[in-house]
């Protein structure tokens, strides 16, 4: 459904950021399957304003035609599904129109209005969708109509969708709760499990988290995001022997995933020794796959100078600093590598570069801006 995570050790902190990407990404994410499944013709997203009015005219016609309702359903969760958001709302706001509970239009035009950054207006219609579908509303207690019905399947969906939404919105407790209670209507549910372990590693259970993901992966093993977040809410749980296990599956069902190689990597090189150099090629693997990727670059800088491998942790390191250039920590990884190698006027410049980037934040701060990115790690010096 939705398009956005958390950090807990050295190597691994801002990459597993990428639990907490834009959270509008995880709302198309969470929703392909939903989407796919309502649109078996690809060719409705590709509707032109000539057509897409012609079926909000037919909409408006009375009485309404319950075909042709089903017809612009479809059609508005084709448009969802090519990311044309906008179109999507004036599909599912005229069936409203017409038809103010008809819950999947309002399922399809909180998706609509979420991905529109229309957060209080997303919300209302979600739970509406939920109250349509359940016949309470979400604040009058737990609904079912016996396990994994297709009434039940539904009410996961605007659950999960409220739940992201509520997350947004910074109300951490109430999302768990939605996704919490969506997992119970919809036990098989991808979307539902996978948002109740997101749910759970942002309010600092990565255990609880590693439970809902292990599910979502049996329920969708090719999924290559949902065994990213397993093995990760493994490592933040400190189960490391099943956390490795659990990125090389991910690696032997994606291979080319360079976020695969830094997590592999980078549990590596912290739980050192003799892994440090399976590693160092693992995270040398990212950044040929993706050399853009500021974590890979990071953790292999800070790996190949901890080998003694000044020279080699440069170019990486050196890469960083462009790719997240407010970020102080590989100007100070940077500072440490040209000191080895004698470079003391290059080293002396990257330190001053850490103290320029430090005042910067500090006027930031007192100045009332949050300054950095949610994208960037914490500085380690």
């Amino acid at each position: 459904m939705p398009k956005r995570w958390q950090d807990y050790s050295e190597v691994a902190e801002g990459w597993t950021r990428a639990f907490c990407l834009p959270v509008a990404a995880i709302l198309i994410l969470l929703s392909a399957s939903i989407i796919q499944a309502q649109t078996p013709q690809p060719t409705k997203s590709e509707q032109t304003p000539v057509q897409l009015a012609a079926v909000i005219e037919q909409l408006r016609a009375r009485p309404l035609d319950a075909a042709k309702i089903a017809a612009a359903r479809d059609i508005g969760f084709a448009l969802l599904s090519a990311s044309r958001f906008e179109d999507a709302w004036s599909i599912f706001k005229a069936i409203l129109d017409g038809a103010p509970q008809d819950e999947r239009a309002l399922y399809g035009g909180a998706l609509a209005l979420f991905n529109l950054r229309q957060l209080e207006a997303s919300e209302r219609l979600a739970r509406a969708a939920y109250a349509s579908v359940s016949g309470t509303s979400y604040e009058s207690g737990p609904f079912t109509k016996g396990t994994n019905s297709e009434a039940n399947r539904h009410a996961s969906d605007a659950l999960v969708l409220l739940g992201v939404i509520l997350a947004v919105k910074g109300d951490g407790a109430g999302a768990l709760k939605a996704v919490e209670e969506s997992v119970v209507l919809f036990p098989d549910s991808f979307d539902a499990q996978f948002a109740l372990g997101r749910a759970r590693f942002g309010t600092g259970d990565p255990a609880g988290a590693a439970t809902a993901f292990r599910t979502a992966v049996r329920l969708r093993p090719s999924d290559a995001q949902a065994r990213f977040f397993l093995a990760t809410a493994l490592e933040g749980a400190g189960d490391y022997e099943a956390a490795l296990s659990a990125y090389r599956e991910l690696l032997t069902v994606r291979p080319d995933s360079a976020e695969g190689h830094l997590g592999l990597g980078a549990l590596l090189t912290k739980l050192g020794g003799e892994r440090t150099e399976e590693g160092i090629k693992e995270l040398q693997r990212a950044v040929t796959i993706n050399g853009d990727l500021y974590e890979a670059r990071i953790t292999l800088g800070r790996a190949l100078l901890r080998m003694n491998r000044a020279q080699e942790a440069v170019e990486h390191l050196q890469r960083a600093a462009t790719l997240v250039p407010n970020n102080p920590e590989p100007h100070y990884q940077l500072a440490q590598a040209y000191r080895r190698l004698g470079k003391r006027a290059e080293a002396e410049r990257e330190n001053e570069l850490v103290k320029e980037i430090h005042a910067a934040r500090r006027g930031q701060d007192t100045g009332g801006n949050p300054g950095m990115s949610s994208r960037e790690p914490d500085p380690k010096p």
